[in-house]
């Protein structure tokens, strides 16, 4: 490895302005990436972690202020560079993966096209030398169909198959460093795994640097090289990987890496006790859903009880969100679904994408009473806020204003509100950190026992699954697996998604079968 550096980032600042007030967000940051290493940073949530990715790239928010220092990429202080050839970089030396590449890829456009426009944007003029680049990139993150992929919109692809794309479209012009911000964290084990072995193969074959920002300590320790962490906007510690994860000098990492730790057979977790002899509260009889002519789940049968926390897992592509969707009659399908109380709640794994940037909680909250046919009443909404722990201030704020836990309660409380027998949450926890996680994931314990409602969680998070779940369901290219109570299904897995799934597990997290 050539540890010459390829990116130096000298006493940098940075903060937002407003009209009463300077919020600092970056501080005298100053850290290097060594070219071909690849570099993890950690940090609580709201270090600077991601902004610091975006300052790098370009891509800050337009009332991001940088008020000095230096971000040297081979020698050039970027901050010094016109915009027009500061863009050229971008790609081209400089990639980027986000962590949620729904929002990251044009919904109204073919990954075909999502991809052309990447080398259309750098000057490759040549149609067939652009389509010719685009498959043996594709092949390259291992689909084998490019040809088919190409055709299909981005919402016709799993989680994990979506972040495959982007990976694809940052490596399509080969640059020099990527920068992945968090781009396992809503990833099942099996894809983590499989997407963490991809980029570390294109790094080794295609020379790429990469600069690696993620809470998952687990994809940090099997994947990074050097650890940097990250306090208030500073580097704050920084070493080899596993003098930083296992011997901590420093007494934030130590804490920092005490409270990422999501143990959730720790957490008072106590649930409602189910019956299984009573009716089911959700029957799904010869369900089939599809896109197009493409079809997810030929044909799936599964009921859910009353009081029941029921977990759906499964590898990435394997049905489970489209099961989901199905169920909240968010997507066509054939075959009978029997809900008692009738619609749903949902709470799904993007917050973001799921609240109307334009309006405030108070609207929001509102919209969900509405929606039962109920007028909304004050004293109603200001209850349920209090449930799911925020105070009344929050009614007056937009969801720019709120930390991803706070938009992920904010979701919750309009699923109390319309008060459903049955809440399907899609990967509630998965964009959070994990001090934010264990307190929604109290919440939903909370909720399942005290308002008895029952929940069908869908998670990658086989801890979680462990401690709150009594039964499971396990998924495999659109049909049910595997099927009973969680501890001897997950202690001892029949099927092939299922021994697939626990063997990542143990890869992730350095165990042996």
């Amino acid at each position: 490895m050539n540890h010459s550096p390829l990116l130096e980032v000298r006493n940098l600042c940075l903060g937002f302005p407003n009209r009463n007030s300077y919020k600092e967000i970056l501080k005298d940051l100053s850290f290097t990436v060594r070219r071909g290493e690849i570099l993890g940073l950690i940090g609580n949530s709201g270090s600077g972690k991601s902004i610091t990715s975006l300052a790098i790239s370009d891509l800050l928010p337009k009332e991001a202020e940088i008020t000095g220092g230096e971000i040297i990429f081979e020698g050039n202080d970027l901050l010094k560079m016109k915009s027009r050839d500061r863009r050229k970089l971008l790609g081209r030396d400089i990639g980027i993966v986000f962590q949620e590449p729904k929002t990251a890829l044009d919904p109204l456009m073919r990954i075909g096209r999502n991809l052309d426009e990447i080398l259309t944007a750098h000057g490759i003029t040549d149609k067939a030398e652009r389509r010719s680049k685009i498959l043996d990139m594709l092949r390259k993150v291992d689909f084998d169909n490019p040809e088919e992929i190409c055709e299909r919109f981005p919402h016709q692809l799993s989680g994990g198959q979506r972040q495959r794309i982007l990976i694809a479209g940052a490596a399509l012009l080969s640059p020099k460093l990527l920068l992945c911000d968090e781009v396992t964290s809503a990833l099942d084990t099996v894809t983590t795994v499989e997407v963490l072995d991809l980029l570390r193969s294109l790094c080794f074959e295609l020379k790429i640097t990469i600069l690696f920002i993620s809470h998952d300590l687990s994809a940090v320790e099997n994947f990074c090289d050097r650890v940097m962490v990250m306090k208030d906007g500073e580097i704050i510690d920084s070493d080899n990987t596993y003098d930083i994860l296992h011997t901590p000098k420093n007494a934030f990492t130590a804490k920092l890496l005490e409270s990422a730790k999501l143990d959730a057979r720790a957490l008072d977790l106590t649930t409602a006790d189910c019956d299984y002899s009573k009716s089911p509260v959700m029957t799904v009889r010869d369900l089939c859903v599809g896109y197009g002519k493409k079809i997810i789940i030929p044909s799936l049968d599964m009921e859910m009880y009353p009081k029941e926390i029921l977990g759906l897992i499964g590898s990435s592509g394997c049905g489970k969100t489209t099961l989901s969707k199905a169920i909240c009659k968010l997507l066509p399908s054939r075959g009978e679904i029997n809900i008692k109380g009738g619609r749903p709640g949902t709470v799904f794994q993007d917050p973001v994408s799921c609240l109307n940037p334009s309006h405030t909680v108070l609207w929001h909250m509102k919209e969900a009473v509405r929606s039962t046919g109920r007028k909304p009443d004050s004293g109603e909404i200001n209850r349920i806020l209090e449930e799911v722990g925020l105070d009344q201030e929050f009614l007056s704020r937009y969801p720019s204003e709120l930390s991803g836990g706070q938009r992920q309660r904010v979701a919750i409380g309009m699923c109390l509100i319309a008060e459903p027998q049955l809440i399907i949450a899609d990967e509630p926890f998965s964009s959070l950190d994990a001090t934010t996680a264990a307190e929604i994931l109290k919440l939903l314990a909370k909720i399942n026992r005290e308002r008895g409602m029952a929940i069908l969680l869908i998670s990658h998070n086989l801890h979680i699954v462990r401690a709150l779940c009594k039964r499971v369901i396990i998924m495999g290219r659109g049909k049910i697996d595997e099927v009973g109570m969680t501890k001897e299904i997950l202690d001892d897995p029949k099927s092939e998604s299922g021994i697939r799934l626990l063997t990542a597990e143990n890869k992730l997290h350095g165990r042996q079968m």
